[in-house]
Formats: C-alpha cells, sequence, structure tokens
C-alpha cells in the first residue's frame, strides 16, 4: 500500500482556502494526480456513501447450450463496451463527490494508489466510429513512407482479424512498391493511417502478423472462398478505439434492414488513394438480381454467384468500394442501450467491376457461409462447450 500523507496535507491546505474556487480544486486534484492512476478515498469521514470504492463490475456467463461460440463473444464484446462506459462514469462521479468533501472541509483520513483503466477526473473517451477498423501493412520498398497500407481488416477477437484470402499475397509485378509479397502488420486504433514520426493523426497500434490463414478452398486467381483470417503474434488490448465487431450468423440479414456501410481506406475519385477511412451506406441487392445484372461479367475465374457470396451496392452508381478496400467489412450498425454503436459484420469485401459504375455493384464473401471454420480457427478450444 502506497501512502500519500504529502498530497493529502497539501490538499488540505488548499481546500481551506477561502479564495480557491471548486475550477481551482479540480485543476488542483487533475494536476497531482498522475495520469495512469486513481486515488481512492478509504474514509469519507461521517459519510456512509463510498462512492470511490473500487468499480467491480463481474462479467456474466454468456455460453448457453445451443449458442454460437461467436454468439457468445459478441455479447461479451457488447458487455465490455458497456462496462467501459460505466467506468467512466463511476470515474466522474468519484471526482465530483470528492470536490464536494473538499469544499465542505470534510477530508479523508488519508488516500492510496489503485490501479485502474480510468483516468481520475477524465471524460468518456471518444470512440473512433469504427474501432474495429484495421489496415493492413506491407513494407515499404523506399523506406518513406515505412508502411503501405493495400488492405483493410475486422478486429474480430484479441488475437484474430477478419479479411480476404486474396490480400494475403501480393504480385510484386503489380506492386513493385512493396519488399514482400506477403503483409506484415495490421494497423488499429486510427483513422488517418498515414505513417508519421510525431503521431498528428493519433498514436496507431501496429499488431506483427503471426499466420496469415486463408480458406483451404481459396484458390487464386478465382473469386471464391475469398476469406481468411489473420493470426496476431500477441493479443490486443480492447479500449474506445481498438473493439472487435460481432459475426453476423445467419443467412437472413432482412431483419437488419437493407442497407449496410462500407468502410475502408480504397481509391476514391479521381484515382485518390486517402489516408482517412472512408465510409459510405449502400444497398443490400438480391442476389438472383445481381446476378443478373453482372451476367455479362462471368469469365473463367468467376462463373456468377453461389451462396456463400452476397452483392451490395448503389445501382445508380457512385457509391462503391474500390482498389484498396478490400478485405474489409460489409456491416451493419446495431445501436447499444449506452451511446455506444456494436457493429454486425456480413461480409467482406472480394471484388468488383471497376469502381463506382452504374449497374456494377460489389461482391462480398459472406461471412454466415463460413463462420463454422471462422469459429474453428479462432475459437477452437472454447467451440465444442457452447454449441451442442
Amino acid at each position: 500500500m502506497l501512502w500519500s500523507g504529502l498530497f493529502v496535507a497539501t490538499l488540505f491546505s488548499v481546500a481551506q482556502s477561502e479564495t480557491t474556487s471548486t475550477d481551482e480544486l479540480e485543476k488542483f486534484l487533475l494536476e497531482a494526480i498522475q495520469s495512469n492512476e486513481t486515488y481512492y478515498d478509504v474514509d469519507f469521514g461521517d459519510s456512509n456513501e463510498k462512492p470511490c470504492d473500487p468499480f467491480e463490475n463481474e462479467m456474466p456467463d454468456y455460453k448457453k447450450a445451443g449458442r454460437r461460440i461467436s454468439e457468445t463473444k459478441c455479447l461479451e464484446y457488447i458487455w465490455e463496451m458497456e462496462n467501459r462506459d460505466k467506468e467512466v462514469q463511476w470515474g466522474q462521479r468519484c471526482r465530483i463527490y470528492l470536490i464536494s468533501q473538499i469544499k465542505k472541509g470534510v477530508m479523508p483520513e488519508f488516500f492510496f494508489l489503485i490501479n485502474s483503466p480510468v483516468i481520475f477526473g477524465g471524460r468518456p473517451a471518444s470512440h473512433g466510429e469504427f474501432p474495429h477498423m484495421g489496415a493492413i501493412g506491407w513494407k515499404s520498398k523506399s523506406g518513406s513512407p515505412k508502411w503501405l497500407f493495400k488492405c483493410g481488416s475486422t478486429l474480430i477477437s484479441e488475437k484474430f482479424a477478419l479479411t480476404a484470402a486474396h490480400c494475403s499475397r501480393l504480385s510484386l509485378r503489380q506492386s513493385p512498391d512493396v519488399i514482400n509479397s506477403t503483409p506484415e502488420i495490421v494497423r488499429f486504433g486510427v483513422e488517418n493511417i498515414a505513417d508519421d514520426e510525431f503521431n498528428i493523426h493519433g498514436n496507431p497500434i501496429d499488431v506483427n502478423i503471426k499466420n496469415f490463414i486463408n480458406h483451404p478452398d481459396y484458390k487464386s486467381p478465382m473469386k471464391y472462398y475469398d476469406i481468411a483470417v489473420i493470426e496476431f503474434e500477441s493479443p490486443v488490448q480492447f479500449k474506445g478505439n481498438l473493439h472487435p465487431a460481432c459475426l453476423w450468423p445467419y443467412s437472413d440479414t432482412s431483419h437488419l434492414g437493407t442497407e449496410a456501410i462500407l468502410t475502408g481506406w480504397g481509391y476514391t475519385e479521381g484515382g485518390k488513394h486517402p489516408t482517412e477511412l472512408q465510409t459510405a451506406v449502400v444497398d443490400i441487392i438480391d442476389t438472383p438480381k445481381c446476378d443478373s445484372i453482372l451476367e455479362m461479367f462471368r469469365n473463367r475465374n468467376w462463373g456468377g454467384f453461389k451462396e456463400n457470396q452476397m452483392c451490395a451496392g448503389k445501382l445508380v452508381g457512385g457509391i462503391d468500394t474500390c482498389q484498396g478496400d478490400s478485405g474489409g467489412p460489409l456491416q451493419v450498425k446495431v445501436p447499444l442501450k449506452t451511446d455506444g454503436n456494436i457493429y454486425q459484420i456480413l461480409g467482406v469485401t472480394s471484388f468488383g467491376i471497376k469502381c463506382g459504375q452504374k449497374n456494377r455493384p460489389g461482391i462480398y464473401t459472406r461471412v454466415s457461409s463460413f463462420i463454422d471454420w471462422i469459429e474453428d480457427k479462432v475459437w477452437g478450444h472454447d467451440t465444442a462447450s457452447t454449441i451442442i
């Protein structure tokens, strides 16, 4: 136990000053407390309330007979996100209570330091709009920038991301700007993926790739079974700007609505390759209708839609995924009871016919068709305990 008598004595003298305002007290508290520690009040004197008691909230056991492991994990992810918001609110309430007690001249007997993910005196973190988005990076041949990001991915667990199988290897003839044909990192935690020495755009979380696991039936350059999972060398820690998405395990998506959201760092109008994450809303298009529209584009690598593919876009044109968006999610946003959202991943961006053209929707690998394979690779050791 670490004692902070000097801090208490100084704080008490500041609290007793008639000229000290609440704002000054709050400023003093914020300056006195180290950024990664929380001061916890042990004894509030005459008060029976303990608003600064350690925040404890045990996760329920969501495992249930007949429930898929991916559904169990989704419920856990939602609980973690909502619980993180509650923990921030706890930190705010504790701060307000301490300041009010000090203002009254009621001084705790002592403080000690406890580890806490909440920054005392902080406000709720501004979560990224798409905290599951990851950019897959290849080492640049020029060295400046260090990394070139040519595919997207979705964080689905502490150690895995979901992407397209064709992102596992580039043609060095078509991509002469990279050193190796295989990617080495996934970048999370920022919307702007530009390499910059001073992290002007935020603090990127670069995770080294351990394994790139393609579906066993994927055979390049064929356009089927275009799905893969990326295993990280070490697990990531979830937080406000880094949180997994859920996998939609059902082929029927009708009650989720008729629209979905695209996200990626691919090419935009005019051939520009942005470093800022782009997003757009598209229509989920009936597969037989889409198959008919794209019939003229069938070839030896793609002979038409299979049940493990889906179609989305704007038939009027203008909105679509493009080169560089491959591997990213086709997703639906589901609001939570708190202010946040969780995303259900319906598909993985696979390929398209040019970009943003009229009657040229994009083709996506349907996640529900591969849910057994994904669960086995990501949570294989847990699967048997949740499905009967």
